[in-house]
């Protein structure tokens, strides 16, 4: 273990050709205990472009510190030096807007990703490029390593200028009359603001950028602490400065000309209580509906941005509500299929998700900074019709969009209408007519016709197999050599607004299947604005009435294992079973076909029990090798589907969704 008291020119001739790191332990809250020494982490500033002429080193020349006991306002530096050497001042070189980045809350080390942030090595390169490329700046700390500290997070930074010796105690004044002064435009603390300074530690005190009407105030108890030995401790002999998030991104006003506006969500609390703990029954997919939108105001009062707790019982909450939404009941609904979307959080953090009066949360999706993140997840709705989401630091924005639904009753096919006592029998309800009609799988679309859709881009494209009359259509998707994560849009190429979104990651093959809207057998892809992306669509089946029907995907259950002869054709039953609908309701199966030990290459075809087999691919038989293919099977008035294979085959089904 390193001496205590042991300095960083010490330090140094430990180590001799190795940075290494003077560790600000800190107590819980900003600053709490001064420096303690840990393990050596290696830490690179580089020195940007010189905004001026780098200083000299800084003369050893005493500076005529005196303790004192001084607190207040102060547009500066606190008690400031007198007869101190010159010194400069930092200098922008970004055109700065006229709006000003938000006023900075505290947002205490909530995890540990020690790793320096964007705007923290920003900062630091401008303290080298203003002061001098020697100046030793630290930023990170590991997590073993003291108390809370935002340094664990990569957005604190510890500047080693000391107030006994004149020249640094000169640079370090005209730091903070800089920082914390008015700015170019006659603002206080403006350049604190645009670069998002949550706190500051320096001789003896600490200023606090969200509470600014405190001031300077004592840092732990250092005023009755002037010995040399205190120096760490007290902040003496170094400034500490912790950032917001905001700050952390390095894309704040100061740097990019860009302010970060949007203001926080406000505190909220409920009452509610969650009436079914675990969802039940069966999804009933609906085309998605929109029910919140922080960056647009959508479900919300106004545009805001969901944060991080900021302390203690100081809890931020989004209250969402999802029923009475669209297609979504306003009664009945014990719970929702929601697709989730973190946008450009400022901090690497899990955004969770759980119904008001559930004890625990469910953490839905990791995001990292300055990105969007999305991902599907089953929540039970709240006795007030809501859903509750938090985010675990920093802030982002989000976006909710309902899939479908689940009734808190138990799910069965529509009921024939019953008589009154005494009356005569109601006369039974007329047939539905035919409006959707399944296809198999067919290829609709492949990008590899004429290459990738590139960022942003907006292609029209016809679906094979979806006929003209079409106004929707049931799609598996699959996406693959994405350049980065992003999306796609599908839907109608004569209404921008009738679209369902497909998102993708980066690289990695991505598969899913949806209902999208169609129009002339066509649909547009309009890509996101960063990535480019190959796609297949295939088309498993398509609608005709003008009012999608509903697909609804469930876990998936095994329907049967049959070996097959070759044109052998064998009927199951469907509907009723495997936790699909009666008959008079079901309209088609979604099913997992898989074959294997096929002799030679053929087909496995299903199709509705009274109906014939369909000229389309259902599911490959590849001779030799295991093949499993996603098919949407018309079921026949008995309720029961087909399945004929062409040649030997051993063949698998599972149910994985059906329509009605």
């Amino acid at each position: 273990m390193l001496p205590r008291r042991l300095g960083h020119s010490a330090l140094r001739r430990l180590l001799p050709g190795t940075p290494g790191q003077v560790v600000a332990g800190l107590g819980r809250g900003p600053l709490g205990r001064g420096l303690k020494r840990g393990p050596v982490i290696a830490v690179v500033s580089l020195v940007g472009a010189a905004l001026l002429v780098p200083l000299a080193n800084a003369a050893d020349a005493p500076s005529g510190w005196q303790s004192s006991n001084w607190t207040g306002v102060a547009a500066g530096p606190p008690v400031p030096g007198t007869g101190l050497p010159a010194a400069v001042v930092p200098v922008g070189t970004t055109p700065l807007p006229v709006e000003y980045d938000v006023d900075p809350t505290y947002e205490g080390q909530s995890q540990c990703d020690p790793s320096v942030k964007p705007g923290a090595q920003k900062l630091a390169d401008l303290i080298k490029a203003t002061y001098g490329s020697e100046q030793t700046v630290w930023i990170p700390r590991g997590c073993e390593v003291g108390g809370q500290s935002e340094h664990k997070e990569g957005r604190a930074l510890d500047w080693m200028t000391d107030v006994r010796k004149a020249q640094e105690r000169a640079n370090a004044e005209a730091f903070l009359t800089w920082l914390l002064g008015p700015d170019a435009a006659g603002r206080p603390y403006g350049n604190a603001v645009r670069l998002g300074v949550m706190y500051v530690g320096w001789n003896d005190r600490i200023w606090r950028g969200y509470e600014i009407d405190r001031g300077w105030t004592e840092l732990k108890g250092c005023f009755s602490k002037p010995e040399k030995s205190s120096d760490t401790t007290c902040h003496r002999n170094h400034i500490h400065i912790s950032l917001t998030w905001d700050g952390a991104t390095g894309t704040n006003s100061f740097w990019d000309g860009s302010a970060a506006t949007g203001l926080y969500c406000p505190r909220k609390s409920t009452g509610a209580t969650t009436p079914d703990e675990a969802v039940k029954g069966d999804m009933i997919a609906i085309e998605p509906v929109r029910v919140l939108s922080t960056a647009d105001g959508v479900g919300i009062e106004q545009r805001c941005r969901l944060q991080q707790d900021r302390w203690s019982g100081d809890s931020h909450r989004i209250f969402a509500r999802v029923v009475g939404q669209g297609a979504v009941p306003a009664t009945g609904v014990s719970g929702v299929r929601i697709r989730l979307t973190a946008v450009q959080s400022n901090a690497p953090s899990t955004v969770r998700v759980w119904s008001p009066g559930q004890v625990k949360s469910q953490p839905a999706v990791k995001v990292a900074m300055s990105t969007d993140a999305a991902a599907e997840v089953v929540v039970p709705v709240a006795s007030d019709g809501t859903i509750a989401l938090a985010t675990s630091a920093g802030a982002t924005d989000l976006v909710v969009d309902v899939l479908g639904y689940y009734l808190s009753g138990a799910s069965g096919p529509a009921v024939q209408p019953v008589a009154p006592p005494g009356g005569t029998p109601a006369p039974p309800l007329a047939p539905e007519p035919t409006d959707f009609f399944p296809l198999g799988s067919v290829v609709g679309y492949e990008s590899a016709t004429d290459g990738p859709l590139k960022p942003g881009e907006e292609r029209n494209v016809t679906l094979a197999g979806v006929p003209a009359e079409a106004r929707s259509a049931l799609i598996f998707v699959t996406s693959k050599d994405a350049t980065r994560k992003g999306s796609v849009r599908i839907g109608r190429i004569d209404d921008k607004n009738a679209a369902a979104r497909f998102a993708f990651p980066k690289a990695k093959m991505h598969k899913e299947i949806m209902l999208v809207p169609v129009s002339g057998g066509q649909v547009r892809l309009t890509a996101s604005k960063r990535p480019a992306v190959s796609l297949r669509v295939e088309v498993l089946g398509y609608g005709t009435a003008e009012t999608m029907r509903t697909a609804t995907g469930i876990t998936p259950r095994p329907m049967f294992s049959s070996t097959f002869a070759a044109g052998e054709t064998k009927m199951f039953s469907a509907a009723g079973q495997f936790g699909l609908p009666k008959k008079k309701r079901l309209k088609a199966v979604l099913l997992r076909v898989q074959t294997r030990k096929g002799a030679q290459d053929g087909t496995v075809s299903v199709f509705a029990s009274d109906g014939v087999s369909p000229g389309t691919r259902s599911a490959p038989v590849v001779a030799n090798t295991r093949y499993a293919a996603v098919v949407l099977a018309p079921v026949g008035a008995d309720g029961r589907i087909a399945v004929t294979s062409s040649v030997s085959a051993k063949v698998r089904v599972s149910v994985v969704g059906y329509v009605t």
